[in-house]
């Protein structure tokens, strides 16, 4: 990590989740104290019907607000998604990883691939993958410290790009998924308030999303090779022991694992493709839905409920065919105590989660979240801006209500049918200003505390940090600005050339009407 005297003193991250859980406990009295509250529009139903809504702050040094505090620790504990996706998928990355078939696996591809591409290519995986937020930080984040080590660099430079990536990324994409699903359904009801005739599509945003996906992955490669590597430096992380196989082990491996593979693959797609009966084609999928997209994407859609699931099994299998027949595995117990051993070293990422869960949990209780994103909403309403103005104050208003509020959907509701008559006003598309949400959204992703994957990456943080004195709050956020820096910069430059020189955001789709 960055050698800084100063960082050395700082105190553990959990003391930071602490004191801003206390932080938001205060301040939560305070303002309900001051009756802070505010009315906003909502959206009732999707199909489009309005009510007023008023929410005020709770008080968490209430009675009912200390009740709380006492007696939900543990149910905060287990609904936190990153507390159950990493227990799981950490069971079968340890087996993948110390059967040696991740090390091997990452090895032959920095070999064979110049490390610039193989940086730029995981962080366009890690973009796309953020579709799914728990397999991407559970999985792809300590695949990446691996891929590092495999090219002889620090570790934690795999952790911010993974993280930078998937977080900043979490707007872009390379084809259709749940984000656009979500957030068009509320972005063609708040259209219908004002045209009843509007219709917005899942593939509105498609072609700018593709494009600012390979501009993040261009610019995180940049800041990786240019600043971060460097100044990290090789790697120093000492792993337990070192696996001697010679190639004709490894090549025999791999081999195994590519038909295993291949073997587990087909099922799953027999599982994904369209069918109207109820047997086992299409077993994965949404069958209520008619869109094949949203057959996939769709929260009932066993696919995306159960990817982690899923990716685990597959590691699973390739990590026990791979230890097979290199013979790293000699009986089943190896498995076993692969994955203790692993979830031995990442034990400190769960104290860490307790903590960034009651935090998570003491600001949802308050409703501060909803109260600050309705005041803003509220506030682009009133507003007289046009044009460039108005846009760059959707924009701001995005990055921060995201801070307090970070679930992209719960967000839009209420701001969609808000600002919606100031956009059309305007003269700008509904898709346009869902848009420059989804951009502000995915920004301040990498810096909230209340990103519930945050926590993660600070985990694999302490994880790979050989002097634990250096590991500090402090010392990850200055890993990650010059990320959230550049992400910001070029969220914000593609948003205004394309409103200026009107380039189409998707198929038929423009900023303007």
């Amino acid at each position: 990590m960055i050698k800084d005297k100063k960082i050395k003193r700082s105190s553990h991250p959990v003391m930071f989740f602490i004191y801003v859980s206390v932080f938001a406990v205060l301040i939560s009295a305070i303002t309900n104290t001051l009756n802070f509250q505010v009315t906003y529009d909502k959206l009732t139903t999707i199909a489009g019907e309005v009510d007023k809504a008023t929410m005020a702050v709770n008080s968490l040094l209430s009675l009912d607000g200390l009740k709380f505090l006492i007696t939900s620790a543990y149910d905060n504990l287990t609904s936190f998604a990153p507390f159950g996706s990493l227990l799981i998928a950490s069971i079968a990355f340890g087996i993948a990883l110390k059967s040696g078939f991740l090390k091997t696996l990452c090895g032959k591809l920095t070999k064979r691939i110049p490390k610039s591409a193989v940086v730029f290519i995981y962080s366009l995986i890690c973009i796309i993958a953020s579709v799914d937020g728990n397999t991407g930080y559970v999985i792809l984040l300590p695949l990446g410290a691996v891929l590092f080590m495999s090219m002889n660099r620090n570790p934690i430079g795999g952790l911010a790009l993974g993280f930078a990536s998937m977080a900043g990324g979490y707007g872009a994409g390379m084809f259709i998924n749940s984000l656009d699903y979500n957030l068009s359904s509320y972005t063609e009801a708040s259209a219908k308030l004002l045209d009843s005739e509007y219709v917005v599509t899942q593939s509105s945003n498609l072609i700018f999303i593709i494009i600012a996906a390979l501009l993040i992955s261009a610019i995180c490669t940049f800041i990786t090779e240019k600043f971060v590597s460097r100044k990290l430096g090789r790697n120093n992380f000492e792993e337990d022991e070192e696996l001697m196989l010679d190639e004709k082990e490894e090549n025999k491996g791999l081999i195994a694992v590519l038909v295993s593979t291949i073997i587990f693959l087909i099922p799953l797609i027999l599982m994904i493709i369209p069918s109207t009966s109820n047997g086992f084609i299409g077993l994965l999928l949404d069958k209520s839905q008619t869109v094949y997209s949203k057959m996939i994407f769709s929260s009932d859609a066993l696919l995306m409920t159960n990817l982690v699931g899923i990716i685990s099994l597959l590691l699973v299998i390739q990590g026990f065919v791979f230890g097979l027949f290199t013979g790293t595995i000699k009986k089943i117990r190896d498995l076993v105590n692969f994955s203790t051993d692993y979830l031995k070293s990442i034990g400190g990422i769960f104290v860490l989660i307790f903590f960034a869960a009651q935090l998570s949990a003491i600001v949802k209780e308050s409703n501060l979240g909803v109260v600050i994103t309705g005041s803003l909403s509220n506030l682009i309403a009133a507003s007289e801006f046009s044009f460039v103005p108005l846009i760059l104050l959707i924009l701001l208003v995005a990055m921060i209500t995201n801070i307090f509020l970070p679930t992209p959907v719960a967000k839009w509701s209420i701001i969609a049918p808000n600002i919606m008559p100031a956009v059309m006003k305007a003269n700008i598309t509904p898709e346009f200003a869902q848009l420059v949400f989804r951009a502000g959204d995915s920004i301040t992703n990498i810096i909230t505390p209340l990103f519930s994957y945050f926590v993660i990456f600070i985990g694999f943080i302490e994880v790979y940090t050989k002097n634990k004195n250096d590991f500090s709050i402090r010392n990850c956020y200055r890993l990650i600005f010059p990320y959230f820096l550049a992400i910001t910069l070029m969220w914000l430059f593609m948003i205004i050339c394309w409103y200026i020189i009107g380039l189409p955001i998707g198929p038929g789709v423009y900023p303007m009407v």
